[in-house]
């Protein structure tokens, strides 16, 4: 799928190092110790075995500009991670990387999806909000690292 100049393709572990620096270059993603524990490339590759055909990214001029890192536990469908390049925001990026996740995991039999995003990521929650996805303020996410 092409976007203007932007094409969307499955998330392969060869991406990896293109969507680190954009996770760690882009504001309002976390890169606490946690999320950097999470986000090694081992674990992203055990991640995307794991769930196949449900992570995806955005390049331009083949640099990854946009990533979407989904998955299920059998369950419930999650959107761990979505990140645009700031530069391309508005461009409806961002909406068809969740459309291509979200439609994986209605493919795998899944009713419901929830995406995990910052409390004070003011502009990331509102476009959570406008492609209707709701705040869930009956659960608390709580971790412990291992």
């Amino acid at each position: 799928m092409v976007i203007n100049m932007v094409t969307i393709k499955e998330f392969a572990i060869t991406d990896y190092e293109s969507a680190l620096t954009l996770w760690q270059n882009t504001e309002g993603v976390c890169n606490c110790e946690k999320c950097t524990l999470l986000d090694s490339k081992e674990n992203i590759e055990k991640f995307l075995n794991r769930n196949p055909g449900l992570s995806f990214i955005a390049v331009e001029n083949g640099i990854v500009k946009g990533v979407v890192l989904a998955g299920h536990d059998g369950r419930t469908g999650i959107i761990y991670r979505l990140t645009v390049s700031e530069k391309l925001r508005e461009n409806g990026i961002g909406k068809q990387l969740v459309e291509k996740a979200v439609n994986g995991l209605k493919h795998e039999g899944l009713t419901i999806v929830k995406a995990f995003v910052l409390k004070d990521n003011n502009g990331g929650n509102a476009f959570w909000d406008k492609i209707g996805f709701t705040e869930n303020n009956t659960a608390v996410t709580r971790f412990k690292i291992l």
